[in-house]
């Protein structure tokens, strides 16, 4: 007991004297210093004065430093100019299941007729507070106005077609759908007789509004199917 009665009157005159809370230390260096481990159970609130609560932040927000002798923020990892994922998907099937999808057979204006949506039969990561997609439609609906960097790889497979009949050109695309059509990221390669498979890359950083909507399409000007490839799209800032 005695011992105790020490501890506190030295506990006591420890916060007088240095106007400081000392929690196993006798020499505080701040007006609450802890020599130890601490337990949050519920929130964590920053900022705020004598007579009001400071904020406890959202679900998600990270805390940030605002330098000495100034509170610290909760902000979003967006606000911060971070990459977010918010979309990878794969395609592991061939398009169509049986024959091919029509060529051009020439490289002329009548291309979105004969071109094919590539479409993503696997979503490995998904961010609903962003975009959706439809797996059906092969189309990305944006949920969150910003910045998104789009990359993907697509692959046409010509192995059905007959000698005479691989040698051509392929063009891959981004697409922004509505409100209004635009072709966001383009490429195009020729290649001789007897290529049985063509691979493209892509990778476009547009802005786009809420609701606005965006697809991959192929287009071949030989007879062509759509064989396996990936997507992942990230969101840069608001």
């Amino acid at each position: 007991m005695i011992k105790k009665l020490m501890y506190i009157a030295f506990f006591a005159v420890s916060i007088i004297s240095y106007a400081q809370l000392g929690i196993l230390t006798p020499t505080p260096q701040n007006t609450l210093h802890v020599n130890g481990s601490l337990q949050v159970v519920k929130d964590l609130n920053v900022g705020g004065t004598a007579s009001t609560k400071g904020n406890s932040g959202n679900k998600g927000e990270v805390l940030m430093s605002n330098g000495v002798g100034n509170a610290p923020e909760w902000r979003s990892i967006e606000s911060e100019n971070f990459l977010k994922v918010v979309y990878v998907g794969n395609k592991t099937t061939i398009s169509p299941t049986s024959g091919s999808y029509t060529g051009t057979h020439t490289m002329t204006n009548a291309l979105e007729s004969y071109s094919k949506t590539y479409v993503y039969n696997i979503s490995n990561k998904e961010d609903n507070a962003y975009l959706t997609y439809n797996s059906s439609t092969g189309l990305f609906t944006v949920i969150k106005q910003g910045y998104y960097n789009i990359v993907t790889n697509i692959n046409y497979d010509l192995s059905l077609n007959a000698d005479g009949y691989t040698a051509g050109t392929a063009k891959s695309y981004i697409q922004k759908v509505s409100p209004s059509s635009a072709i966001l990221a383009a490429t195009s390669t020729g290649h001789g007789e007897r290529t049985s498979l063509v691979t493209h890359n892509l990778s476009s950083i547009n802005f786009f509004n809420t609701g606005e909507t965006f697809r991959i399409r192929g287009i071949h000007t030989q007879d062509f199917r759509l064989s396996a490839g990936n997507i992942y799209i990230t969101y840069l800032t608001p």
